[in-house]
């Protein structure tokens, strides 16, 4: 990501400049990754969901403050903007459109940029298919997911989420957060022929996904997708640190998530 501040604001586009987001991002990815680099505090996000491409399947105040220390307020005096034609946005003190500055790409811009962001619309169009997770269980699990918030079970951390342990008894809510990085403990890359049905479309252009099963230091074990632009390749004992990104789009809207970036 690039960032610039200057006494318009703080401001971000992607390494590819203001035409992309890159092959799993979009405006919110990018605010997102934004508000993480900023000292928290609340902020107004004015009609920022109008100028996202899709729907999110999970509000955009849970996302945001599920996976950032901010907290949305329509009274804040900090506000959160985007552009409107490109992939550029700001966290300014006014609620006025800033004065945008201009962002030239830093690296090469992918050759499958226009098959991608055509695959992502015919993707969210399709309907649900093998992975399917329904919309009440995104919602549920979306905050523990997106915040790497774990459970205490009887001294014993668990993640992802859950309502009962082996036993059959209810787990406390999630209080716990995870620590970053994470180690990985093995991965793999799906052929772009073996890829589940929610990636069949973009793998090929990707040349497969890349899996990552990792080990937190508090204990718990899970597996991530590696970020769609990470160039380099996972190794036993790397380091990931988590982004939100998207995942995949079904029924009409867009799922996001954590993905693994190597360290």
């Amino acid at each position: 990501m690039q960032t610039v501040s200057n006494d318009n604001g703080d401001f971000a586009c992607s390494q590819y400049g203001g035409d992309w987001a890159g092959p799993d991002g979009d405006r919110l990815t990018l605010a997102i990754a934004l508000l993480k680099q900023l000292p928290s505090g609340t902020i107004s996000i004015n009609s920022f969901e109008s100028r996202l491409e899709f729907l999110p399947s999970v509000s955009l105040h849970e996302i945001i403050e599920s996976s950032t220390d901010w907290t949305i307020s329509e009274d804040s005096d900090v506000h959160l903007h985007t552009h409107l034609e490109s992939y550029i946005v700001a966290v300014t003190s006014s609620n006025q459109e800033p004065i945008w500055p201009r962002f030239n790409p830093n690296e090469r811009t992918n050759e499958a940029k226009q098959e991608l962001t055509e695959q992502w619309s015919l993707e969210v169009q399709g309907v649900s298919q093998g992975a399917y997770v329904s919309q009440a269980q995104h919602i549920v699990a979306s905050a523990s997911r997106l915040g790497l918030k774990a459970q205490n079970d009887n001294g014993t951390i668990v993640w992802p989420p859950r309502q009962l342990n082996s036993k059959g008894s209810r787990i406390e809510r999630s209080t716990t957060t995870l620590s970053e990085p994470a180690t990985i403990l093995t991965w793999t890359r799906l052929s772009a022929a073996g890829a589940p049905s929610e990636f069949s479309g973009r793998a090929p252009l990707l040349d497969g996904v890349s899996t990552v099963l990792v080990a937190f230091d508090e204990g718990p074990k899970g597996v991530f997708m590696l970020a769609d632009d990470e160039q380099g390749t996972p190794a036993v004992d790397g380091k990931v640190r988590f982004e939100v990104r998207r995942l995949y789009g079904q029924d009409g809207m867009m799922h996001y998530g954590l993905k693994a970036v190597l360290c």
